[in-house]
């Protein structure tokens, strides 16, 4: 019998204890993404965490670019929340 503090991974979490969070990357000096571009990146770490689907276009915030190194590869990476 599991512990009945663990949550299993099919329950959807509730709107305060989590959202969404990602991080998306683009070739080094590419313009930034579009607004969608980082919705749909949002929208499918949601359903990743088994979130609740949202209503409302949701607000959200980007930090970034930061330049980065990934296997060689130089990218710019933006940090992008929901609030």
């Amino acid at each position: 019998m599991p512990h009945p503090n663990l949550i299993s991974a099919d329950r959807t979490m509730s709107r305060g204890t989590a959202t969404a969070l990602t991080v998306v990357r683009v070739p080094r000096g590419q313009p930034q993404p579009a607004d969608e571009e980082f919705r749909a990146a949002l929208a499918h770490d949601r359903e990743r965490l088994h979130l609740p689907l949202e209503k409302y276009v949701c607000d959200f915030a980007v930090a970034g670019p930061y330049a980065i190194s990934v296997d060689g590869r130089e990218l710019d990476e933006y940090v992008v929340w929901e609030r």
